[in-house]
C-alpha cells in the first residue's frame, strides 16, 4: 500500500523490522513505501543476499599483522572462522545470521563500506580459500532476539 512503512509491514507480518530493511536493499526510505515496490518478507525459508567473504589482511581491511585492530572486529570481537560476519547496520551486532547452503550460522560482529542493506560478508582466514567463495547469492535467516 502506498504510504506504508516497513515498520507497520514488520508488525503485520509479525517479522523483526531491522530483518525487514536488511532483507530490502532496494527500499531507500523504511519509512515510506511507494506504490509498486517489492518487499522481501523473511520466511521459514529465508530471504536472499549478496553473500561474499573476507580475510583479516591488507587486502580487506588495509592491516597487517602487528597493526592497531588487526584481526578485530567493528564490535571488539578477535574474527573467527565460520562465525564472524560483517553486516549491514541494520541488522545489530549480536544478531545471529545462519546460512542452509553453508549449514553453518553466523554472527555479526562486524562492519565493511561495501556491506549494505542486502549484503553479507563471512570471515575466511585464508585468502585463496576467500577468493575462491567469491560472490554468491544465498538464502539466510536471520534470527534476532
Amino acid at each position: 500500500m502506498p504510504g506504508e512503512s516497513l515498520f507497520r509491514i514488520s508488525q503485520l507480518y509479525q517479522v523483526d523490522r531491522n530483518t525487514l530493511i536488511a532483507a530490502n536493499s532496494e527500499i531507500t526510505n523504511p519509512s515510506d513505501i511507494k506504490f509498486g515496490q517489492t518487499i522481501k518478507i523473511p520466511d521459514g525459508d529465508g530471504v536472499p543476499f549478496r553473500v561474499t567473504a573476507y580475510t583479516a589482511g591488507y587486502e580487506s581491511t588495509k592491516k597487517r599483522p602487528g597493526d592497531p585492530g588487526y584481526g578485530i572486529t567493528a564490535s571488539g570481537e578477535i574474527v573467527q572462522e565460520n562465525h564472524t560476519m560483517a553486516c549491514p547496520q541494520s541488522l545489530p551486532f549480536g544478531t545471529k545470521i545462519h546460512i542452509p547452503a553453508l549449514n553453518e550460522t553466523y554472527v555479526c560482529e562486524d562492519r565493511g563500506s561495501a556491506i549494505t542493506n542486502g549484503r553479507l560478508d563471512i570471515y575466511i582466514a585464508d585468502l585463496d580459500d576467500a577468493l575462491e567463495f567469491g560472490v554468491q547469492d544465498l538464502e539466510v535467516k536471520v534470527w534476532t532476539y
